[in-house]
């Protein structure tokens, strides 16, 4: 596995960031991730858009042009001899001192990162994955619930929960019994043939934007509502969207059938959609 940090392209094992590094004492950083089709990059400028608007809350430096960066993730998943891969750009304050305030200016560390999509995602595409309702929210509200930051340990113990469930995924439940997302994905449902998903409470994401976007274009109803448990369940159709997973049907919820059980109609004709622009906006680029 290859890496590029700092402006140099190196092998992961070879790689050293300083045991100071204020995203490691402090999660005084930020990140982003996206993916990449046929060693092309995609939506790289709205995932910078996104991560320089959460390193401004941080005061950190603007990433730089996105141009830049596909250019450097063309060389990555290039040299580690990936076509479609999952990357992932953080960025922290670097040693700017070990007290909570920034003691002195400092290079802030530039990380980029790529990796395998996760297995087997075309089959799960097509016939849904199982997921369950987590115990707990996520650890970020408003307003840092909005940022991608460094931390996010309810997203490791909410994985970790879904995985030893055989689950692909965990949904997180606030006290009131409302679901606002998953773990690394936002979270849609239909309802008599509209989309509905929720509003608060969530890191909006890229792809979510996307799917809201494609689904208004195809005539489809669209609204961001609080969703209940017992909403959700009642569902004929769900399913989770990210960069790296695009549109993942939810086949069961917490060990019950999720309508069919099979990925429904609405699901399938967005995820068409997608394709379908993903693959304009990929000839275009080449």
């Amino acid at each position: 596995m290859l890496v590029w940090l700092n402006g140099r392209f190196l092998p992961a094992r070879d790689a050293r960031v300083s045991v100071l590094d204020r995203g490691l004492l402090h999660g005084d950083g930020v990140y982003d991730t996206w993916r990449t089709y046929g060693g092309v990059p995609f939506a790289t400028a709205a995932h910078l858009r996104r991560l320089a608007a959460a390193a401004r809350v941080l005061g950190l430096p603007a990433p730089g042009p996105a141009r830049v960066w596909e250019r450097r993730v063309r060389g990555l998943v290039a040299r580690s001899g990936l076509t479609d891969a999952a990357v992932r750009l953080t960025v922290t304050r670097g040693t700017a001192g070990e007290a909570l305030a920034p003691e002195r200016p400092a290079r802030p560390t530039l990380l980029l990162a790529v990796r395998r999509l996760p297995a087997h995602l075309a089959r799960r595409q097509r016939e849904g994955v199982p997921v369950i309702l987590l115990p707990f929210p996520r650890d970020a509200g408003p307003p840092w619930g909005g940022l991608k930051l460094v931390g996010h340990p309810s997203a490791v113990v909410g994985r970790v929960a879904a995985s030893r469930r055989g689950a692909a995924e965990g949904l997180y439940v606030t006290p009131g019994g409302e679901v606002t997302e998953a773990t690394s994905a936002n979270l849609f449902l239909v309802e008599r043939g509209a989309l509905v998903t929720p509003a608060a409470g969530i890191l909006p994401g890229v792809t979510r934007a996307l799917v809201i976007a494609l689904a208004r274009r195809a005539g489809l109803r669209v609204r961001e509502e609080r969703v209940t448990v017992a909403r959700l369940r009642r569902a004929r159709e769900v399913f989770l969207t990210a960069s790296t997973i695009e549109i993942l049907p939810v086949a069961r919820l917490g060990g019950r059938a999720v309508g069919s059980g099979r990925p429904g109609p609405v699901t399938q004709r967005l995820q068409s959609a997608y394709a379908g622009h993903v693959a304009v906006a990929l000839a275009r680029a080449r």
